[in-house]
């Protein structure tokens, strides 16, 4: 593995860790990071475009795809059971 690479290899360890724990938050200013990184490796002169340093690229991408799906769903989870908490706190208070 190239050098330059093992910041990108760490954040998406670092990713998939805030993703397990649900913090958002971390995710979001981590996939920051990492996309800061993705465009600096072009003029980066550690970087190899050679068969290992793209096959890394590669699965990156692949990783931040099912990532998307996977917190997409996860989101439209929570969104859905804070609208029925919402609905269940007003029906309570107009029982009331």
């Amino acid at each position: 593995m190239a050098s330059a690479l093992e910041p990108l290899i760490s954040l998406n360890y670092e990713i998939k860790m805030a993703s397990q724990a649900d913090n958002f938050s971390r995710i979001l200013y981590l996939d920051t990071k990492r996309r800061e990184l993705l465009k600096s490796l072009a003029t980066d002169p550690l970087f190899k475009s050679d068969n290992d340093s793209l096959a890394v690229l590669e699965e990156t991408a692949h990783q931040n795809q099912a990532m998307i799906v996977d917190l997409t769903d996860r989101m439209t989870a929570l969104t859905r059971i804070t609208g029925d908490k919402i609905k269940m706190i007003r029906s309570y208070r107009k029982a009331s």
